[in-house]
């Protein structure tokens, strides 16, 4: 029995955030154990899984836009799957960086493989609800890492919650490979004259002002988000005195159900929007930042515990509304050969940039420029990286100025 492709793709994306995200529910718990500090921890989470992450990238984004993605996005799946259980058995911090290098080289595979994929099954018209639906695959991930971690973490420990975590990507990525079809590649002709398929792509987003800050924003976006899914459940525990469990349900509730609604749903209005005004997909974006902004500070800032957890809420809800709308602007303005490329060029900028800086300069800040407030040193530097979103709004911003109300309202795939 053949089963639809993007179901299958969001689960597969949904598990490798959940393999790559139970670490920060985990992460006083592993520094604790190991008798590390908040910069080793935010190293672990962050530039050490970002690193091989965008270097494994892009070799795979050139086998992708020849080879069967299909298989691609299986074979990633089982490796960093793997690795998620072999992390539950570390003994030093060499071992969890060891096993954590092994789950960036594999979700390197993933992403731009599906995007591909993702382009060719749908028509401009549906690709940024399509997109969307698949990025909701990151909210669910959150959602189930925060619950497993939590939990299981409080009930069992946290080795528990990364064996637990291992074992249903190893089901999806049999399940991608023998019930799915690699779909048809639309307009497959690579008629540039760059020899290299990385240095012709690098020239299209390079001459391209609007595809440049695309890749900028999407970067700046990318350090506060993954700052916040790093730090945010220790600022909870630290902070607002939760235990570990209960500081996953109330961030599984909030990034995965209420983030997971505001991406589906910001989809599907770029895309009703932007039919008549492709402007509208990135001007919801920049507004979606902007008020996002007004809901973080108030988490981060109140002392309330209710009233903070409410502006959490309402922050996760237009946290990942950039996700849909960006992709499906870049997967418009490149041709079909050139997409996987450019999707790993993007998850470079916003991995090596976005992960890669986001927990480890938190983690920095904490320890170094506010060890001074105590407990209260985590919700400072947490606070201080949120005036980076605006920086990003202002690039897309730009994108938007770089459009014509009609740019990709109707062109065809």
């Amino acid at each position: 029995m053949k089963l639809p492709a993007l179901p299958v793709l969001t689960a597969i994306f949904a598990i490798g955030h959940l393999d790559r995200h139970v670490l920060s529910i985990s992460l006083d718990k592993i520094g604790l154990e190991f008798n590390l500090t908040d910069l080793q921890l935010g190293l672990l989470s962050g530039l050490i899984f970002a690193v091989v992450f965008v270097l494994f990238g892009f070799p795979v984004a050139r086998l992708a836009a020849r080879g069967n993605r299909r298989n691609i996005v299986a074979v990633s799946a089982f490796v960093w799957s793997t690795m998620t259980l072999i992390m539950g058995a570390a003994q030093n911090f060499t071992h969890l960086i060891l096993a954590r290098l092994g789950v960036g080289i594999g979700e390197a595979g993933a992403v731009a493989p599906a995007h591909s994929m993702i382009s060719d099954l749908y028509p401009p018209g549906k690709r940024t609800s399509a997109m969307a639906t698949f990025s909701i695959g990151a909210n669910i991930g959150v959602l189930l890492a925060f619950l497993i971690g939590g939990i299981i973490g409080q009930l069992l420990g946290w080795r528990w919650a990364f064996f637990i975590a291992g074992v249903p990507g190893i089901f999806l990525a049999l399940l991608l490979r023998y019930c799915t079809d690699e779909p048809q590649r639309v307009d497959a002709s690579s008629n540039s004259d760059e020899g290299s398929l990385f240095l012709a792509t690098l020239k299209k987003i390079r001459n391209d002002r609007g595809l440049v800050h695309a890749i900028c924003g999407v970067g700046l976006t990318g350090i506060v988000t993954f700052g916040a899914l790093a730090w945010n459940p220790s600022f909870l525990i630290r902070v607002h005195g939760l235990s570990q469990a209960q500081a996953g349900i109330v961030l599984a509730v909030a990034i995965g159900l209420f983030g997971g609604m505001g991406t589906w749903l910001s989809g599907r209005l770029a895309d009703r929007l932007g039919a008549t005004d492709a402007r509208w997909r990135i001007w919801l974006v920049v507004i979606a930042i902007v008020i996002g902004k007004v809901f973080s500070f108030g988490f981060l800032l109140i002392d309330h515990r209710i009233a903070a957890i409410g502006f959490l809420l309402g922050s996760a809800t237009l946290a990942g509304v950039f996700w849909g709308p960006t992709f499906a602007y870049v997967h418009a303005k490149v041709p079909t050969e050139m997409r996987p490329m450019a999707t790993a060029m993007f998850l470079f900028s916003f991995n090596l940039i976005g992960l890669g800086i986001g927990p480890t300069l938190i983690g920095f800040l904490s320890d170094q420029v506010f060890a001074e407030h105590g407990s209260n040193s985590l919700r400072y530097a947490l606070a201080v990286v949120q005036f980076i979103s605006f920086w990003g709004a202002w690039h897309y911003w730009k994108v938007a100025r770089t459009m014509d109300a009609q740019q990709t309202a109707a062109r065809p795939a």
